[in-house]
C-alpha cells in the first residue's frame, strides 16, 4: 500500500471528516436547489407581468372594434413590462440581483422618476444575504479546509508520533504535505461534484465559462490552503494554529470588504435617486403653471423631428403633457449620468480592493459572470432608457401627426427584450487568487526552510 493510500485510509477512518465533507456536500445540494427554486419564482413573474400585458392590449383591442379607443389614454395607463432576465449562472450565483429591482413596468411619463422610485426588491434578503452556492464556496469552504488540515502538525507532536515518524520517513515535511493534500482532494472531489449537480439541475452549460469557474474555484481553494500550509509550518500549538487561521479568514471575509464598502459609501453622493425624483416631479409641477405654448415650442426646438404638427389650442392636449414628461428627463440627465459615473467609480473601487482579499476577488468573478453586479444594473437600465425611448418615438409618430391609431399598430408596440452583458471577468479573477496565492506559496517556503533548519 502506498503511503498516499495509507492516508487516505486514515482520513477516512476519521468520522469527524466524512461528517464534515457530507454536511458540505449536502448543504451546496441545498443551496442549488434554493437559488433555482429562487430563479424559478422569478420567471413566473416575468409571465405573469406579460400576460397581464397582453390582457391589457386586448382590452384596448376591444376599444379600438367599439369606436371607443383613445391613443392619449392608452399611451398613459399602458404599462410595458421590462426584466433583467437572468443569466444561466445566477441559477447558482445570486450576487446583487436582490439588491436592486430586476422587473419593472414603464408606462410613458417620465422615465426616470419610475425607475428610481422603484422598490429596491426583497429588504429581508438584502438584510441576510442569500444562501447560494458562492456563500458555501466563498466563506464556508475555507473553513471546511482548516478544519481538517491546519492542525495535522500539532496533533502529531501532541500525541508523541512525531519523533518517531521523523526517523522513519527521510523528510517529515512530505508526510505533512501528503496529509494535508488528502483532505484538499476530497474538498475539490466535493467542489467538483457540486458543480456538475448544478449543471444538471439548472441551465448551465459546459462551456469555457464552465472551466472558467472550475479553475477559480480550485485557485481560491489553493490560495486557503496555502495560508492553512504556512500556518502549519509556524510549528505552534494548535489553539494558536486556529486563532490565526480565523484571523486572517476574518480579514479576508468581513474587514477588507467592510473597509472597501465603507470607503465606497463615503465617496458616493447618498440620496442622488431621491434627488432625480424630486427634481423631475417638481418640475412637471411648475410646468402647469407655466406658458404652455412657450413650453411647447422649446420642446420642438429641442427635439425638430416633432416639428411638423398643428400649433397647441386653449385646451388639455396630449402632445404637450407628453412632451413635458420627456423635458422632466431632459432636465435630470445629468444627474442620471453623475449618478451612474458615481456607481461605476464605485465598482471600479471594490475591484481595487478585491486585489486584498482572495474572498472579494471570487465574489466579484461570480457576480461578473452571473450579469449580477453593479455593471449589470447600470447596464439594465440603460436598456430601459433606450425600450422607453423606441416607445416614445412610436406613440409619437401617431400623436404629433394627428395620425389615427390602427389595428395594425398594436402589433408594432415595441416590446423589451434584454441582453446579457456578462463581458469578462474570468480572466482578472484568475490572475488576482494566482497572485495572491504566490504570495503565500512564498511565505509558506520561506517559513518550511526554518522549519527544516529547526
Amino acid at each position: 500500500m502506498s503511503l498516499f493510500s495509507f492516508e487516505l485510509k486514515l482520513f477516512w477512518a476519521n468520522r469527524l471528516n466524512k461528517w464534515l465533507l457530507l454536511t458540505y456536500l449536502v448543504a451546496g445540494v441545498i443551496a442549488i436547489g434554493l437559488t433555482e427554486t429562487k430563479i424559478e419564482r422569478e420567471l413566473e413573474q416575468y409571465q405573469f407581468a406579460q400576460a397581464h400585458y397582453q390582457d391589457d392590449i386586448e382590452h384596448y383591442r376591444e376599444q379600438y372594434d367599439k369606436d371607443q379607443l383613445l391613443p392619449g389614454y392608452m399611451g398613459y395607463f399602458l404599462f410595458h413590462p421590462v426584466s433583467q432576465t437572468p443569466h444561466a449562472w445566477s441559477a447558482i450565483f445570486r450576487g446583487e440581483r436582490d439588491e436592486s429591482a430586476n422587473h419593472l413596468r414603464v408606462r410613458l411619463l417620465g422615465l426616470q422618476g419610475q425607475v428610481n422610485a422603484s422598490a429596491t426588491g426583497n429588504v429581508d434578503a438584502q438584510r441576510f444575504g442569500q444562501f447560494d452556492l458562492s456563500f458555501l464556496w466563498l466563506y464556508l469552504m475555507p473553513l471546511l479546509i482548516a478544519a481538517m488540515s491546519i492542525n495535522v502538525l500539532a496533533d502529531e507532536k501532541n500525541t508523541g508520533r512525531w519523533p518517531m515518524l521523523v526517523a522513519q520517513v527521510p523528510k517529515g515535511t512530505r508526510l505533512i504535505f501528503r496529509k494535508m493534500a488528502v483532505p484538499a482532494l476530497m474538498v475539490l472531489i466535493v467542489n467538483v461534484l457540486l458543480l456538475v449537480i448544478a449543471t444538471v439541475l439548472t441551465s448551465i452549460t459546459l462551456d469555457s465559462n464552465w472551466f472558467g469557474v472550475l479553475a477559480q474555484i480550485m485557485l481560491y481553494q489553493l490560495c486557503w490552503w496555502l495560508i492553512c500550509g504556512w500556518i502549519v509550518f509556524l510549528n505552534k500549538e494548535a489553539s494558536f494554529n486556529y486563532l490565526s487561521f480565523i484571523s486572517i479568514w476574518l480579514v479576508f471575509t468581513f474587514v477588507v470588504p467592510g473597509l472597501a464598502y465603507l470607503y465606497q459609501i463615503q465617496q458616493q453622493d447618498a440620496g442622488k435617486d431621491a434627488a432625480i425624483v424630486f427634481e423631475q416631479r417638481q418640475y412637471m409641477n411648475d410646468s402647469w403653471d407655466k406658458d404652455k405654448k412657450a413650453d411647447f415650442a422649446a420642446y420642438l426646438a429641442m427635439f425638430p423631428q416633432w416639428k411638423p404638427t398643428a400649433p397647441l389650442g386653449d385646451e388639455f392636449d396630449w402632445r404637450w403633457y407628453y412632451g413635458q414628461q420627456q423635458m422632466s428627463d431632459v432636465v435630470v440627465a445629468d444627474l442620471v449620468n453623475q449618478r451612474n459615473q458615481t456607481q461605476l467609480a464605485s465598482y471600479q473601487r471594490g475591484q481595487a480592493f478585491s486585489w486584498l482579499s482572495p474572498v472579494m476577488s471570487l465574489q466579484y468573478g461570480f457576480n461578473r459572470l452571473a450579469n449580477a453586479d453593479m455593471l449589470a444594473k447600470i447596464d439594465f437600465k440603460q436598456q430601459i432608457e433606450q425600450y422607453h425611448q423606441k416607445i416614445r418615438d412610436f406613440f409619437w409618430s401617431i400623436y404629433f401627426p394627428d395620425k389615427t391609431f390602427e389595428e395594425a399598430d398594436f402589433d408594432r408596440i415595441p416590446t423589451f427584450n434584454y441582453t446579457s452583458n456578462i463581458g469578462s471577468g474570468l480572466w482578472q479573477s484568475l490572475l488576482k487568487l494566482l497572485v495572491m496565492s504566490a504570495v503565500f506559496a512564498m511565505l509558506m517556503w520561506r517559513q518550511l526552510r526554518r522549519f527544516h533548519e529547526h
